[in-house]
C-alpha cells in the first residue's frame, strides 16, 4: 500500500511539474547592439500593463543596457502563462553564431530589479545588422525577416582636431591598415600633428562588417584601445564593444571609430559624428528624439545595414508568435525612431553590405 501511495505521489508531483513548465514561456534574444533601444520599447509595449518586473528597472538607462530581462503575462499571445523575455545584445555576428551553433548565451537570470546573477541559455531569436551570408556562420540557413535600416557613423573623440569633420573611404583604409595617422592626413591642416588612433569594434559586431565592406577594406586591421592606467593607447587585438568605444572617445587622445545613433548621441550629444566622403547621414543637428535621414532614404549616404531578426527553421510556435509580434511592433515604432528608419520609408535597396545602393522597384 505504501508503495502504491508513493507511486501516486510521484505521479502527481510529475504532473504538477509538467503543468508548471507549461505555464511558463521563455524567449531569449541575442544579437545586434544597434537596435536595443527599439527592442526595449517594443517588448515593453507587447507586455503593456501586464509587465510585472524588469531588470534593470530604470527606464531611463535600461534602453541602452546590453542585458535586460522582463517578466509578466501577454494575454493576447499566451493567455495567462507567465512570460519571461531575456535579451543580451552581444553583437550581430555573435547572434548568428548563437543560433547556427546552438551556443549558450549569458543572460540575466531573473527580472528582479538589481539581480546581477546570470544564466547560460540558448537563444531563440537574434537581431542582426548583416545578412547571414556575410558571416562565417552560413549553415544551417536561418529564417530572416528584414524590418528596418540603421546608418553607421564614423565618430571622433572629444580631443580630436576641430577640423576633422569628414573621412573618406581611402583615408579609412589607410587608418585601419596602420592603426594611427597624423591628424593633418585627415584634416589637411599641417598644424594637426598629433596622431589619430583607430578604435575598432570586435569581430562579433555587424557594424564592423558594414564599415569594412562599405569602404572596401579587405586586409588585417590594426586597432587600439585606451588604457586608463597608462593614460595612452595600446594595441588591441580583439576590438571593443560599442559602450567601451563611446566611453573611450570621451577621455582618450585623438581617435576615430564608428557607432550607430543610439551610442553616438551619447558622445557630445552627437556633435562628434563625421561625414563620409563628404556626405552626412542626416540633415541638420543630430537629436536624441527625431532626425531627418533623407540622405540615407534617398541613397546619398550608403554606410548602413538592414535590420534583421532571425530564428532557426525549427523554432517553436511560441517563438514564432513572439517574433511576429516583435516585428509588427518594431515596424510601428520605427515610424518615430530617432536612430533607425522603417523599410517603408527607404527609397533605395541593396543585396548585401557594401553592395551598390539602387532605387527600389
Amino acid at each position: 500500500m505504501k508503495l502504491i501511495k508513493l507511486a501516486y505521489a510521484f505521479a502527481a508531483s510529475t504532473l504538477l511539474a509538467a503543468a508548471s513548465a507549461q505555464a511558463q514561456v521563455e524567449i531569449n534574444i541575442s544579437g545586434a547592439v544597434a537596435f536595443r533601444d527599439v527592442a526595449y520599447r517594443v517588448i515593453r509595449s507587447i507586455y503593456g500593463a501586464n509587465l510585472t518586473s524588469q531588470n534593470p528597472a530604470d527606464s531611463a538607462t535600461a534602453p541602452s543596457q546590453l542585458k535586460v530581462s522582463w517578466t509578466g503575462t501577454i494575454p493576447a499571445l499566451y493567455g495567462d502563462q507567465t512570460v519571461t523575455v531575456r535579451a543580451f545584445y552581444n553583437g550581430a555576428v555573435a547572434g548568428l553564431q548563437d543560433l547556427t551553433q546552438n551556443r549558450n548565451v549569458n543572460y540575466l537570470s531573473t527580472s528582479t530589479a538589481g539581480d546581477t546573477n546570470t544564466v547560460n541559455l540558448p537563444s531563440d531569436l537574434a537581431f542582426s545588422t548583416v545578412f547571414q551570408r556575410s558571416t562565417a556562420f552560413t549553415s544551417p540557413p536561418l529564417e530572416d525577416s528584414k524590418f528596418g535600416v540603421t546608418p553607421v557613423f564614423f565618430v571622433k573623440s572629444t580631443s580630436a582636431p576641430a577640423g576633422l569633420t569628414n573621412i573618406t573611404a581611402q583615408q579609412f583604409r589607410v587608418l585601419a591598415a596602420n592603426g594611427a595617422v597624423p591628424g593633418w592626413f585627415l584634416t589637411g591642416d599641417t598644424n594637426d600633428t598629433a596622431l589619430v588612433h583607430y578604435i575598432s569594434r570586435d569581430p562579433t559586431a555587424g557594424q564592423r562588417v558594414i564599415v569594412q565592406k562599405e569602404n572596401g577594406f579587405n586586409g588585417s586591421i590594426i586597432s587600439y584601445q585606451w588604457d586608463t592606467n597608462k593614460n595612452s593607447f595600446v594595441l588591441d587585438p580583439t576590438g571593443r564593444n560599442s559602450t567601451q568605444i563611446r566611453d573611450s572617445l570621451k577621455i582618450s587622445t585623438p581617435a576615430v571609430s564608428y557607432l550607430t545613433g543610439v551610442d553616438a548621441i551619447g558622445l557630445n550629444g552627437g556633435a562628434n559624428i563625421l561625414a563620409l566622403n563628404g556626405v552626412r547621414a542626416f540633415t541638420g543637428t543630430y537629436s536624441p528624439s527625431a532626425n531627418d535621414h533623407s540622405p540615407v532614404i534617398q541613397g546619398q549616404y550608403s554606410q548602413w545595414g538592414y535590420e534583421h531578426i532571425v530564428n532557426r527553421t525549427t523554432a517553436s510556435s511560441k517563438v514564432r508568435t513572439f517574433r511576429d509580434a516583435l516585428v509588427a511592433g518594431i515596424d510601428a515604432d520605427l515610424k518615430t525612431s530617432a536612430f533607425s528608419i522603417p523599410l517603408s520609408k527607404v527609397r533605395v535597396e541593396r543585396t548585401g553590405e557594401g553592395a551598390p545602393v539602387a532605387p527600389r522597384e
